[in-house]
C-alpha cells in the first residue's frame, strides 16, 4: 500500500542572482532533458535501527527547512537565471507500506529507481522529494532525491550527517557556510568579479595551448591497445555484443567498469613516496592512460573541481563544483616523471575552475584561437559512496564489466569516473563514444590506471629523491 505525505516546509524567503554553479548545471541539465533525471542525486537504504513513520517525516522537515538549498526553485530570466529561496513550500515523502520484512529490501529498490527517474520542474517543484518503506508503522528503508541544482555530489556528507543526528534526535553541528543566497552575493561583488576575470583570463590561455581533438570520431577499429588482454579478462556485461543487425543498432555510448581493491592503497603509497595526494596520483595516471590510448603526449582535460578548499564553501550546501580545464604536455614519459606536471597543471586548472560560465562561453565563442577539445571528463568521487546507477556492474569473479550506456551523454566523447566500489576499494568507470573509443581501448584505459599505480607502489624509493611535487589541493568531486 502507498501513502503519499505532502509535507510543508518553511523558512527563510528570498531571491537573487543564480550563482555561477546554478547556472552552470541548469543549463546543462536541459541540454539533457528530458533524461535530465540521470543527474539526480540518490542516496540512503536500511537503517540500523527502524524510526516511527512520523519520527522519519519530521526530519525529512527539519533537513530541508535547514538548508536553504532543499527549498531553492530556479528561474529563467530572459538569457539568464534567477534564485528563489521558498518561505513556504511542499516536500513529497513516499510511503510503501509492506506486510513483512522480507519484501523491504526489494521495494526499497524499487522507490529508490522510480524517485530517482523522475525529473524535476525546477521552477516550480522543490528540489527534494523523500520515500519510506515501512512495516508496521516502522520505517525500515529510506531514499532521499536531490535535484542536481541544489546540491552536488560534495554536499551530500554534510547532508548526511545531518540525517544522522536528526535521526538520532540530536542536533546538527553549527557550520558557518554560505547559502545560495549568500554565494550569489560574493560573485557579484567587486572581489566576486575580479577572481572571475582571472580565473577566466588563465583558463582561456588553456585553451589556446590545448589541442583541438584528441580522439578523432572514426578511430575506434577494434583493435585497441589492449584487445588481447581485454579478451583474456572476459567480457562482462555486454549488452548487444552479437554483430550483424544488433551491432548495428548498438546505441552510440558504451561503459567499461574495472573494480580494483587495490588501487586505493596502491594510491596511497605513491602519494606518501611522492608527497602529495591520492587524488593526484590517480589524476596523473588517468591522464597517461587517455593520452597513450589517443596515441598523443599531451591532453585535455575537464576535471571537476569541488572549489570547498575555499572556507566558506567548505560545508556548503550548495551546487558549486565547476570543471576546470587541465591541459598537460610530455604525457609519455615515465610515470615518476608525469606526476609533477600533471600536478602542476592541476593547480591551474583547480585556482580556475570557479568562474562565470556563461561569460567564458561567450568569450571563447569570439576567438577562434580558443578552438581545443572540451569532450573528454574526469570526475574524482571518491568518498560520496557507491555510484547505484552504474549499467555495467562487476562483480567478485569478473573485475571489468561492460554494458550499453545512455546516449544522452551531451556529447561527449568520455567521462572517467573514480567512485567508491560497493564492498570496498574503487571503481574506475569510463563511458565513451563508441565511435571514438572501441571496447578493448577503454578496457586498456580503465586497466592501465590500475597498473600504472600498483607498478608505481612498488619501486624502492630512492635514497636521494629530486624535489617532490607539493600536496595537490583537496580533491576534486
Amino acid at each position: 500500500m502507498r501513502v503519499v505525505h505532502r509535507v510543508e516546509v518553511r523558512g527563510s524567503a528570498g531571491e537573487g542572482p543564480a550563482t555561477w554553479g546554478q547556472t552552470a548545471i541548469r543549463r546543462a541539465l536541459a541540454a539533457l532533458a528530458p533524461q535530465d533525471h540521470q543527474f539526480n542525486l540518490v542516496w540512503g537504504g536500511p537503517l540500523d535501527r527502524p524510526l516511527p513513520t512520523a519520527a522519519a517525516v519530521e526530519v525529512v522537515r527539519a533537513l530541508v527547512e535547514r538548508h536553504d538549498s532543499l527549498r531553492t526553485r530556479m528561474h529563467a530570466r530572459g538569457d539568464a537565471f534567477v534564485q528563489e529561496i521558498c518561505g513556504v513550500g511542499t516536500v513529497e515523502v513516499v510511503e510503501e507500506r509492506v506486510d513483512d520484512l522480507a519484501a523491504v529490501a526489494v521495494r526499497g529498490a524499487r522507490m529508490r529507481h522510480e524517485l530517482w527517474g523522475r525529473r524535476f520542474d525546477y521552477a516550480t517543484d522543490l528540489p527534494v522529494r523523500a520515500g519510506l518503506v515501512t512495516v508496521d508503522g516502522a520505517v525500515h528503508h529510506t531514499v532521499l532525491v536531490v535535484a542536481h541544482t541544489a546540491l552536488d555530489g560534495w554536499g551530500l556528507p554534510v547532508l548526511d550527517a545531518d540525517l544522522t543526528a536528526l535521526a538520532a534526535g540530536s542536533a546538527p553541528p553549527e557550520r558557518a557556510a554560505w547559502t545560495p543566497l549568500d554565494e550569489a552575493a560574493w560573485q557579484t561583488s567587486h572581489d566576486g568579479r575580479r577572481h572571475d576575470a582571472a580565473a577566466r583570463a588563465r583558463t582561456l590561455r588553456t585553451m589556446r595551448a590545448a589541442p583541438v581533438v584528441v580522439f578523432p570520431r572514426g578511430s575506434a577499429d577494434g583493435e585497441g591497445p589492449d584487445s588481447e588482454s581485454a579478451v583474456r579478462e572476459g567480457r562482462g556485461d555486454e549488452g548487444t555484443e552479437d554483430g550483424g543487425a544488433e551491432a548495428a543498432a548498438r546505441p552510440r555510448y558504451r561503459q567499461t567498469v574495472l573494480r580494483s581493491l587495490r588501487l586505493g592503497p596502491a594510491a596511497e603509497r605513491v602519494a606518501a613516496r611522492w608527497r602529495t595526494s591520492t587524488s593526484g596520483v590517480l589524476l596523473a595516471a588517468s591522464c597517461r592512460a587517455l593520452a597513450a590510448a589517443a596515441g598523443r603526449g599531451d591532453l585535455a582535460l575537464q576535471v571537476m573541481v569541488s572549489n570547498r578548499f575555499r572556507p566558506a564553501l567548505a560545508d556548503a550546501v550548495v551546487t558549486t563544483a565547476m570543471e576546470g580545464l587541465l591541459h598537460v604536455d610530455g604525457l609519455d614519459a615515465p610515470f615518476e616523471e608525469v606526476g609533477p606536471r600533471v600536478w602542476r597543471a592541476a593547480m591551474t586548472a583547480y585556482r580556475s575552475a570557479y568562474y562565470d560560465k556563461d561569460l567564458l562561453r561567450r568569450e571563447a565563442a569570439a576567438d577562434p584561437t580558443t578552438a581545443y577539445d572540451g569532450t573528454c571528463w574526469y570526475n574524482d568521487r571518491r568518498g560520496t559512496g557507491p555510484d547505484r546507477t552504474l549499467r555495467a556492474r562487476p562483480t567478485r569473479s569478473r573485475r571489468l564489466a561492460r554494458a550499453d550506456a545512455s546516449d544522452e551523454q551531451g556529447g561527449v566523447t568520455l567521462t572517467l569516473h573514480l567512485v567508491d566500489a560497493p564492498d570496498g576499494g574503487v571503481d574506475v568507470v569510463l563511458t565513451a563514444d563508441a565511435a571514438r573509443l572501441d571496447d578493448a581501448t577503454a578496457a586498456f584505459v580503465v586497466r592501465d590506471v590500475e597498473r600504472t599505480v600498483l607498478a608505481a607502489s612498488r619501486a624502492p624509493t630512492p635514497p636521494s629523491p629530486r624535489r617532490a611535487p607539493r600536496p595537490a589541493a583537496p580533491r576534486a568531486p
